[in-house]
Order: C-alpha cells, then sequence, then structure tokens
C-alpha cells in the first residue's frame, strides 16, 4: 500500500483548489459569452422595435413613400446586421436563434419581400446576409 506523506498532501490540495478555480472560470466564460450574444440580440431587436414605431408614425400618404422607403432600407440593414452576426456565429446559442426564428422569417416574407426593391429582391450581393439566414432557417 501507498502512503501518502504531509507534503503530498500539501501538494495535492492546491491542486485540487487550483481545479476548481478553473472549472468555475470556464463555467463564468460561458455564461459571459452567452450574456454578450443575448446583450447583442436584444440591442439589435430594440434597434428594430423603434425603427417599426418610426414607421408607424408615417402617414400612409403617397407623399411619404420616399420616407417609409428610407426607414424600410434601415430596417433591412438592421436584419442583415444581425444575420451577418449569427452566420458568422458571432451570435450562435441555439435556444436564442430558434426564438428569433420566426420573426426573421416573418420580417422576410411580410417585409422584405413586400417593400424591398426587385433589384434589392435579385440582386445577390444585396442584403445577402438576411437572405442567407433566412434561407438557413426555412430548412
Amino acid at each position: 500500500m501507498i502512503e501518502i506523506t504531509t507534503a503530498e498532501y500539501i501538494q495535492i490540495i492546491p491542486a485540487g483548489i487550483y481545479a476548481t478555480a478553473l472549472f468555475y472560470t470556464i463555467v463564468t466564460y460561458r455564461r459571459s459569452k452567452k450574456l454578450d450574444q443575448i446583450t447583442l440580440g436584444d440591442r439589435i431587436f430594440s434597434g428594430l422595435r423603434e425603427l417599426d414605431r418610426e414607421l408607424t408614425t408615417i402617414p400612409p400618404e403617397s407623399q411619404y413613400d420616399n420616407a417609409r422607403s428610407i426607414v424600410y432600407y434601415r430596417i433591412f440593414g438592421t436584419l442583415d446586421y444581425l444575420s451577418f452576426n449569427v452566420n458568422r456565429k458571432i451570435i450562435h446559442d441555439k435556444t436564442l436563434i430558434e426564438y428569433m426564428k420566426p420573426f426573421i422569417i416573418r420580417y422576410y416574407e411580410e417585409t422584405f419581400q413586400t417593400h424591398a426593391s426587385s433589384a434589392d429582391k435579385t440582386d445577390p450581393n444585396s442584403y445577402q446576409e438576411f437572405k442567407r439566414f433566412y434561407l438557413k432557417l426555412k430548412k
């Protein structure tokens, strides 16, 4: 049988403490990454809500079409930025992406398809991240 001396106990105890500290460091790091993703998603969705509010304040008359189209293109740009973050795995939390899924699909099918120009719809370089993310969500 192997006997453990006092000096070895003194070495084992700090090793256990370091292992525990490393474990909690990893857990904290993962939580902070998830929190960063949630914060970024929240900022983008707050911007979208603000743009939607701004859109509702524009009168429906045709003389305001230009003002409305500017807001729509800002919405599309924000959605493209959100899609860029997801496509590049900056936002990669599966539950967060699942939560966003119906909103992104609705924005694409109801807003983008209705209010984007035909050139933006067909141009592969126009809002490419948004289009790519939509197609990935529809699979």
